[in-house]
């Protein structure tokens, strides 16, 4: 984890550049609503429908096209580009294997949504379903990263991005665990923090929000780069 946020802050102009476009956008669709109309949510009505997907979309694509652009300047040192030759062809390989990961992933989130169920028909959540909600999370997560260590591969077009990412990281369940656990309380902790802002300023409070949310997706990203360069590529960790 600190070598993925040290990775971040070594290569602060590959960052930027590539995350600027793409952050303004998620700052938009992110803080956007609440802060022009109140609402966490943009109601669009008749003709601006279609713009918004249009927006939606390039959304997306311009964070692929970020994802793909990182890995390949962190493993292959190519330059920090939004834009390059074949970079069509590396995102579809990158979102053909992100659908394979959420498919992998059904059966997990299906288990999850069912805790939930059981807790809100509960009502007063007791602690042993507090203890076994945040036990399962730390379990999600850290399936969530191994899953996600395949994407770093399919960026750079190798052979067996799915193969090589699962049979590095096999016999590695304590280092995804822990993981796991920092992933948890950071997300067990950012609600209590912009709920404590939110009494005093609203707006500032959903900034926050948004710039807390895009910075983890940040480190997450940085974090499967360097999960694929040490157990795949074996690099040291520095």
């Amino acid at each position: 984890m600190f070598h993925a946020v040290r990775q971040l802050l070594g290569n602060r102009g590959a960052t930027l550049r590539l995350s600027l476009l793409p952050g303004l956008l998620w700052l938009g669709f992110a803080a956007g609503p609440m802060l022009l109309v109140g609402t966490p949510q943009l109601r669009v009505q008749g003709g601006g429908v279609v713009p918004l997907e249009a927006a939606m979309l390039l959304a997306i694509a311009l964070h692929v096209a970020m994802a793909v652009a990182w890995h390949r300047h962190i493993l292959l040192g190519e330059p920090a580009r939004l834009r390059d030759a074949g970079r069509g062809r590396q995102m579809l390989a990158y979102l053909g294997r992100l659908g394979m990961v959420l498919l992998a992933l059904m059966p997990a989130m299906a288990a999850a949504f069912l805790l939930l169920g059981v807790a809100v028909r509960l009502g007063s959540q007791p602690a042993w379903i507090v203890a076994v909600a945040f036990a399962g999370n730390v379990l999600l997560n850290a399936l969530i990263l191994r899953l996600l260590t395949v994407l770093p591969g399919a960026a750079l077009r190798h052979s067996r991005p799915w193969g090589a990412a699962w049979a590095a990281t096999k016999g590695r369940g304590s280092t995804f665990l822990l993981l796991g656990l920092a992933t948890t309380a950071a997300q067990t902790l950012m609600p209590h923090v912009i709920g404590s802002m939110a009494s005093t300023s609203v707006t500032q409070a959903v900034l926050v929000h948004a710039a807390l949310s895009w910075l983890g997706a940040l480190i997450t990203l940085s974090l499967i780069t360097t999960l694929w360069g040490h157990f795949v590529e074996e690099r040291a960790l520095r």
